[in-house]
């Protein structure tokens, strides 16, 4: 593995989960839990990164909480809600370490006080089975000037606009409008960052979730996404230059699967540029691809969509 990662979750026996076969379980239980301290420890280290970054905007989030097999080819995900402020007065406070001893120690589990909120990436994979890579910039929050998978969140605004987190009654939510906003969110940060029309792009396909140690385990949904264009014509869409989250990424990166998967004992040192949310990526695609090995046999689809598939890959 890759101490920037942990694997939190993998899609039961290699297949990947489209939307039809995923539950959200949405719920004020799955929140994350506060402290009396919370509060004032919260403001101060937000009022600090809002000095630095006037551009910050307390968005909402949904929470990860846990998520579950609920038979062959479906996955329930337990979810909550949190914001942006949350995250970074949790999972990237100074004092991260001790949130987590501390619900180690009262709840038996060490996320129970953090944000946590979830992300999305992607395995991009071309028409001529390349996968794409983007350059952070170096205003980046997280991971800036590495190597990264297209990604970002989920939104709730989405479905609520912008309320803030008080704002929104959770009940209200419905879990089937949850559901599409995640596995759409993924399609559309792909087109936002790399200026590829959903048109081109396949279904999204549960694969996992990784969770990025460097930011206190916050867990991310990785996700298979086929693209019709090829290579090169990624490249001409991305330096079109008309994608709306430009300012995000300096670069395109375009390699083939084979390279990508085997990267880590490769190439340690593009690896090294590699950002912990890629390489979780990278890891939930070749744990698929072990059972790929495995399972030639397996029917195309059943509960769920088989990886194994030729035409998948």
């Amino acid at each position: 593995m890759d101490p920037d990662v942990e694997i939190m979750f993998v899609t039961d026996v290699g297949m990947l989960i489209p939307k039809e076969k995923t539950t959200v379980c949405i719920s004020r239980e799955f929140n994350r839990q506060s402290l009396p301290e919370d509060e004032a420890s919260i403001s101060k280290v937000w009022a600090s990164r809002l000095q630095e970054n006037p551009r910050l905007f307390n968005g909402t989030k949904f929470r990860v909480h846990s998520a579950s097999r609920e038979g062959a080819g479906t996955v329930t995900l337990n979810l909550g809600l949190t914001d942006y402020r949350q995250y970074l007065g949790t999972n990237w406070a100074p004092w991260v370490g001790q949130l987590q001893a501390r619900g180690q120690q009262e709840l038996s589990n060490p996320q129970a006080y953090l944000s946590d909120p979830l992300g999305v990436g992607a395995f991009v994979v071309t028409s001529d089975d390349c996968v794409i890579f983007l350059k952070r910039s170096l205003h980046c929050a997280e991971a800036p000037a590495m190597w990264d998978i297209p990604g970002g969140h989920a939104e709730p605004q989405e479905l609520v606009g912008r309320a803030s987190l008080e704002q929104i009654d959770i009940h209200q939510m419905e879990p089937s409008a949850v559901a599409q906003e995640i596995f759409h969110s993924i399609l559309r940060e792909v087109r936002d960052e790399v200026n590829i029309p959903e048109e081109h792009l396949s279904e999204a396909l549960l694969m996992g979730i990784a969770k990025n140690t460097t930011s206190a385990g916050r867990p991310s949904l990785e996700f298979l996404v086929r693209c019709s264009l090829s290579k090169e014509q990624v490249l001409h869409s991305y330096r079109q230059g008309s994608q709306s989250e430009a300012d995000e990424s300096t670069s395109i990166m375009l390699l083939p699967v084979s390279t990508v998967v085997s990267l880590q004992t490769s190439d340690p040192a593009l690896w090294s540029q590699v950002a912990p949310s890629a390489k979780g990526c990278i890891f939930l695609y070749n744990l698929a691809l072990e059972f790929r090995g495995r399972r030639r046999d397996s029917p195309v689809r059943g509960d769920g969509i088989n990886p194994l598939s030729e035409e998948m890959w």
